[in-house]
């Protein structure tokens, strides 16, 4: 038998054995974050298994907030080659200087908001389980992104005089213009008070003077100016009746939903050939903006060939393993 010391000093040393493990399992780490693991690193650039998780999402056309746990080769192998070349964009556009003011995402944030009834984004954000701030900040780096595209095409895409005369020619030296005519709308909120502006308007009174005499405290009618307008181009309706009047004439009252509307027809404009001149702005756009498309690519191909690209293959196996 074991003397009661050596037995005491046995047991102290299982429970110190013991309580060595229990320390040492709950100081154990537990998996790391998907924001902390790195899964590629694109000229010194990281990109995480978050950011690849996302993407994956985002090509199936699900909402971050439901990050694929895991995907296809294909979907895998696709996200990540997004991502290179976004971290190849975004660094070349801090290279070029390029950033994003506040002002610029509150102007996009506006432009969202004017698709929901008050108070309906933040509820939208908050359904999806998106957090907003996250959001804005994925607005701010797609506005960053698209600025960056345009300060590394906007050098490499050029057009020629010579190449637009080209594309009037084809395009449009045989074609005939259609009438046009130049609209002004003005909507009202009552059938009285716009029966009342027709009879001004009839009588000379100009459309600024009949939008200040029946604003109220509540708001001034709307006034809108249509531009140049082809038949085909405006509502059936006021089609027949618009084209029919003359330079300065004035429409019935047309009620759409809860607004009353009087059509002003502005100016007239008759078929007849194009003018280079007036399809210059459009060709010079069309060409710049294919011109930069085609120049993007070919800098992104070379750009990612010659990029400093690490891959942890072994991440990517893993979150690309088939679902049984």
């Amino acid at each position: 038998m074991k003397h009661p010391r050596v037995r005491a000093i046995c047991r102290m040393a299982a429970a110190w054995t013991m309580a060595a493990f229990l320390v040492s399992c709950a100081r154990s780490p537990g998996p790391p974050a998907d924001s902390d693991v790195v899964v590629a690193m694109v000229n010194a650039a990281p990109i995480t298994l978050q950011d690849l998780k996302a993407e994956i999402a985002r090509i199936r056309g699900v909402v971050p907030s439901v990050a694929a746990r895991s995907g296809t080769r294909t979907e895998v192998s696709r996200a990540l080659r997004q991502l290179i070349e976004r971290s190849l964009v975004l660094r070349e556009g801090e290279r070029l200087g390029v950033t994003v003011t506040g002002a610029e995402v509150d102007e996009e944030v506006r432009r969202y908001r004017a698709d929901f009834p008050p108070g309906g984004l933040e509820k939208a954000l908050l359904q999806e389980g998106i957090n907003a701030e996250e959001w804005r900040e994925g607005l701010r780096r797609s506005i960053l992104y698209r600025k960056s595209v345009e300060a590394i095409t906007r050098p490499l895409a050029k057009v020629t005089e010579q190449e637009m005369q080209g594309v009037f020619r084809e395009r449009f030296g045989k074609a005939t213009r259609p009438e046009r005519i130049q609209v002004r709308q003005l909507l009202f909120d009552s059938p009285e008070t716009a029966a009342q502006a027709r009879e001004k308007l009839e009588e000379g009174t100009s459309p600024e003077d009949v939008v200040t005499r029946y604003s109220t405290g509540e708001g001034a009618p709307l006034d809108v100016d249509l531009g140049l307008l082809t038949r085909e181009e405006l509502p059936v309706e006021v089609a027949a009746e618009l084209f029919a009047l003359p330079a300065g004439g004035v429409s019935r009252v047309t009620r759409r939903d809860k607004t009353y509307s009087l059509f002003l027809v502005v100016r007239k404009s008759p078929p007849g050939a194009y003018t280079y001149a007036e399809k210059e702005p459009e060709i010079r756009k069309d060409l710049l903006e294919r011109r930069k498309e085609a120049e993007f690519r070919k800098w992104l191909e070379a750009e990612v060939g010659k990029a400093d690209v690490k891959v942890r293959e072994g991440i990517l196996a893993e979150l690309s393993e088939e679902r049984k």
